[in-house]
């Protein structure tokens, strides 16, 4: 897979990046994202796709991926 690197984004990228990512929390392009804190690991919780999890026992950060609760580490 070929990857660039681009320095000037004149195509919009991180308003595509959000429209595809983060369907459920437009407002993280506002710079204030739908974000769920955590004291025990990855949710167990429904959210929109998009949510943000940040998990203050361990410092681990999640993104909802489906609607029905199945959170991704990101900080992997």
């Amino acid at each position: 897979m070929a990857t660039t690197r681009v320095q000037h984004d004149p195509q919009g990228t991180w308003k595509k990046i959000i429209q595809v990512a983060f369907p459920g929390n437009k407002r993280i392009h506002a710079g204030k994202p739908r974000i769920i804190v955590s004291t025990s690991g990855a949710p167990d919780c429904a959210s929109p796709v998009g949510t943000l999890c940040y998990d203050a026992s361990t410092g681990n950060c999640y993104i909802c991926t489906v609607a029905s609760g199945t959170w991704v580490k990101i900080n992997a």
